[in-house]
This record gives structure tokens, sequence and C-alpha cells, in this order.
């Protein structure tokens, strides 16, 4: 009951749980028999349980970890962790627009400038403009910019 069964999913056997979840599993057990069973509280409370108890509180669950790895391994044994590395994402850049070059910008009508009127981007003033493509993104960043989106 102290030791988590094997993950069917992955197919590895549970890490062995320390002092503080034990006291966790402490915990939720005797808010599930009152009726309680909100896990984000339940973590909060344990782990303002853990912070304010006395040495020898913790050194009990302390030992009774010590005595749960031991029937860990046992039950499974030549366990050793091996934590999965995850491949990180690169961070996104943000868009940043193409450089223009300065002959462009004095090949604009003298008219235009002369009324001191907006001058209009028109792509024959602007070639590097119309030829840039948006950055293609893969899966992973297209779910985390949809984080930021939606």
């Amino acid at each position: 009951e102290l030791i988590n069964p094997l993950n069917s999913r992955s197919k590895r056997p549970p890490r062995p749980p320390n002092g503080f979840l034990l006291c966790r599993k402490n915990v939720h057990k005797e808010a599930r028999l009152k009726g309680f069973c909100n896990m984000r509280v339940i973590s909060k409370v344990t782990g303002m349980l853990w912070r304010s108890a006395t040495q020898e509180e913790k050194e009990s669950y302390e030992k009774l970890s010590v005595q749960v790895n031991q029937l860990h391994s046992q039950r499974y044994p030549g366990y050793k962790y091996r934590p999965t590395i995850r491949p990180r994402l690169q961070a996104i850049r943000p868009y940043v627009a193409p450089p223009i070059n300065p002959e462009v910008l004095t090949a604009l009508p003298t008219q235009i400038i002369n009324n001191n009127q907006q001058p209009v981007a028109y792509p024959m003033y602007y070639p590097d403009v119309v030829e840039f493509q948006f950055p293609q993104f893969t899966q992973e960043e297209l779910a985390l910019l949809s984080c930021y989106l939606f």
C-alpha cells in the first residue's frame, strides 16, 4: 500500500517514496475518509504541515521511508532511478521585420515626399518585404503558442 504499483503505460517501476510523500499519502488518506478530495488543497496543507512539523515527526516518516525503500528493493531488484530526459523546446524567437534597404527609401516618388504625404509601401519599392515568408512552426511550438493565443 505504501509503494505505488507498476506504471502500466511506461512499464517502469515507480520511485520509492521519501518521508514527505509518505506524509502526503497519510494526509490524503485521512482527507478522503472525511470526504474531502481536492488534491490541490491537500498538497498545500501537507506542505504547511511538513514545514511546521517537529524534527521527531519528520524523522518518524523518514524512518518509515527507509523501511519502504527496503521493501521497494525487494520488489524491484536492480532498480536504479533513471530520469527521462525530455527534449527542451527551443525558445521561439519574436518576429523581426527584415531590414529595409536605404536605397529603396530614396527611390520613393518625389511628389509624395514634397507634398508631405504618408508614403505608401508599394511592392515595387519593397521587394525584400514581398518575398519574405513567415517562419514555419513545429507542432510543439504551435502547441506552446496556443497557450498564449487562446
